[in-house]
């Protein structure tokens, strides 16, 4: 077990760190700690339960691998489990923090190190006004963090999209698996952070006495980031769809382009084949003997060839030269060029500006 303690001497200065072994004293001389433990063994786990009086139900919730984000209110303490970001080697994961409240300490137990724990830890040690929460609200602080970190791998996200739909307009049959990758992680994340989202929602209705007025005001932010999270990947799984239905119509009309290729291509041979075929037989060709007999068939050829080609090319199967000026393609670049209307502020007559 590794375990880590922050003590608050005092307002006005930032955490400081103390022994683990020390936690009751300071609890006894009236101070605010943070104690952090990484384990995953059970005794390790029973022990701490004992010595600080949890409820053994919230101890076997954190042996429990497969918890979702849920809270419990006990007589002495409130328990909370959180999922936060992590990565096991080149995919994206969730790792369980098990929080617990009480009046004057505020103890996070995980299975390994959690970088959003990691950087509050520093941050109240270094700012003296984050330093000034209580218990409940370095928990809400920690919850808007681990949201935070969530919107990082959300833009990321949406940038491998964006890649991944220019490569579906290409057909690149690598999109497949990256979109299989992206939807694999999109559907771990979700999983977690919708009821993450619901029971910080819960938290914020303040039903819990523990939790006070500025508690809820920094859970109410954690909830609007965890919420902006949710709505991002919706939004990212829809377009996710419509990429992979642009690589399929892409395919589509590649394969369509080559078998209407091939098509020209033996309609356009074929004529061809019976003259060659036709005089192979050992029939006398157009003018016998004469020196120009071969020059004539192959003239026959070259206009069957290319009578072909023109009508072909009428008909739209395929594609001629455009000697013509190109078409300028009209998007979105021509109504960031156009002129702006003139339009009239909405405004509330109830605010005023700020001095």
């Amino acid at each position: 077990m590794t375990a880590r303690l922050l003590v608050r001497d005092g307002l006005g200065e930032p955490m400081r760190e103390s022994s683990p072994d020390l936690a009751e004293d300071h609890i006894s001389n009236k101070e605010m700690v943070w104690l952090d433990v990484v384990t995953t063994s059970a005794s390790e786990l029973d022990q701490l339960g004992e010595r600080f009086r949890f409820d053994s139900a919230a101890i076997e919730d954190i042996l429990d691998i497969e918890q979702l984000p849920k809270f419990n209110e006990y007589d002495e303490h409130l328990f909370v489990v959180l999922h936060a970001l992590t990565d096991e080697g080149d995919r994206v994961d969730t790792l369980e923090v098990d929080c617990f409240i009480t009046p004057q300490m505020f103890v996070t137990v995980s299975a390994q190190p959690v970088r959003g724990l990691d950087w509050l830890w520093r941050a109240v040690q270094s700012h003296s006004h984050i330093a000034e929460n209580g218990p409940d609200e370095l928990f809400g602080q920690l919850a808007e963090v681990i949201g935070r970190r969530y919107l990082e791998v959300i833009a990321e996200f949406e940038n491998r999209i964006d890649e991944i739909a220019e490569e579906a307009l290409d057909a690149d049959p690598d999109v497949l698996g990256d979109i299989q990758v992206l939807r694999r992680e999109e559907t771990t994340v979700r999983k977690v952070l919708r009821p993450q989202r619901l029971m910080l929602a819960n938290l914020r209705r303040g039903t819990i006495p523990i939790l006070g007025p500025s508690s809820l005001s920094i859970l109410g932010d954690a909830f609007d980031v965890h919420n902006q999270v949710v709505e991002s990947l919706a939004t990212a799984r829809g377009l996710l769809t419509d990429a992979l239905d642009t690589y399929r119509g892409a395919a589509a009309d590649r394969q369509a382009a080559a078998t209407t290729l091939l098509a020209v291509y033996s309609a356009i041979l074929l004529p061809l084949t019976l003259i060659t075929g036709w005089f192979g037989m050992n029939m006398q060709l157009p003018g016998g003997e004469g020196r120009w007999s071969w020059a004539f068939v192959l003239g026959c050829m070259m206009l069957i060839t290319l009578m072909s080609f023109v009508a072909f090319v009428r008909a739209g199967f395929i594609r001629g030269p455009d000697f013509g000026d190109s078409t300028v393609l009209r998007g979105l670049a021509s109504a960031a060029k156009a002129p702006v209307k003139p339009f009239t502020m909405l405004r509330n007559p109830s605010r005023r500006p700020r001095s």
